[in-house]
């Protein structure tokens, strides 16, 4: 099959955007990256805008079939004034069968009213048939490091997903757990390695080295004596500053000496089915037999 070029030839603003208020409040600042060649057969491509707005608000993404004049796909975050956010478009192959050799969608955003846009043209080489397998694309969910739910050993508490990870820390060594997204895909592997007083907590997306397709946006790491002292689990609000991920923890005086302790991951991550072109990542299934089973080992070493 031909190769298909993905491309960014143009960003174009709206011309009710080009008035003097927008130039002088400057809500948002935008840029774009992009190019990408793909062939038949190949997963999603995509396009990257990063946002730095100045104030707050409700962004609204759109993708917009030009041919059919119809939007194939929304996104709405907010942001705070002064942060950054980056959007990956998701690539449209909606009726990839070509009888001219080229495809133009349109992506864009609306915030605060103003409407931004910019053309997306997808090339063929020649005209003919192209089969594009479409990656689904999951935006600001949560990850966290394998173990029970704290939703069912402490009913109540809380109804999310969010998971724990009992660790014994008397092991030296590297201990690794399945690192797990919106309780649906095992997008990579957490580590804990001690060293004699000294814990250090990484993690890795699988692929990231292929380029794969996990951005994260915020991360947040803390440990627990055990489940009766887990009041809150959401760190916005649990008043918990956390660790860092890949500095050093003392067991004696971070963790006042100890050795059974939970550990709690909770990332917000944007990421895709399919990490790359060839790659698909591996469904999560919490009631596999596996899972369940490393559960119980878990639990059993709970104070």
């Amino acid at each position: 099959m031909k190769k298909m070029l993905v491309c960014l030839l143009a960003a174009a603003i709206l011309t009710g955007l080009c008035c003097p208020v927008l130039a002088e409040t400057k809500p948002v600042e935008i840029s774009y990256t992009g190019a990408a060649t793909l062939t038949a057969g190949q997963s999603a491509a995509v396009l990257k805008t990063v946002i730095h707005s100045t104030q707050a608000g409700e962004i609204l993404f759109t993708l917009t079939d030009k041919v059919s004049n119809t939007v194939v796909y929304t996104e709405n975050r907010a942001v705070a004034a002064g942060q950054t956010l980056s959007w990956r478009v998701p690539y449209y192959d909606g009726g990839m069968t070509a009888s001219k050799p080229v495809k133009r969608v349109q992506a864009g955003f609306a915030m605060d009213g103003k409407v931004y846009t910019y053309d997306l043209y997808y090339h063929l080489d020649s005209p003919g048939t192209v089969t594009i397998e479409k990656a689904t694309w999951y935006p600001n969910n949560t990850a966290c490091s394998f173990g029970p739910k704290f939703r069912d050993i402490r009913p109540g508490m809380t109804d999310k997903w969010y998971m724990f990870t009992p660790i014994d820390l008397t092991k030296q060594g590297r201990q690794t757990f399945e690192y797990d997204a919106s309780n649906m895909y095992i997008i990579g592997e957490v580590y804990v390695d001690v060293a004699g007083d000294s814990v250090t907590v990484t993690y890795h997306n699988f692929y990231e080295e292929a380029g794969g397709n996990t951005e994260t946006l915020s991360e947040f790491l803390t440990f627990f004596p055990d489940l009766a002292s887990v009041k809150n689990v959401e760190p916005e609000t649990m008043g918990d500053l956390g660790f860092a991920f890949g500095q050093p923890i003392s067991i004696q005086n971070d963790l006042n000496g100890d050795t059974n302790v939970l550990m709690f991951i909770r990332n917000r991550v944007t990421y895709a089915d399919y990490v790359n072109s060839t790659h698909k990542l591996t469904r999560f299934w919490p009631n596999h037999p596996d899972h369940k089973a490393l559960c119980e080992q878990m639990m059993a070493i709970m104070d």
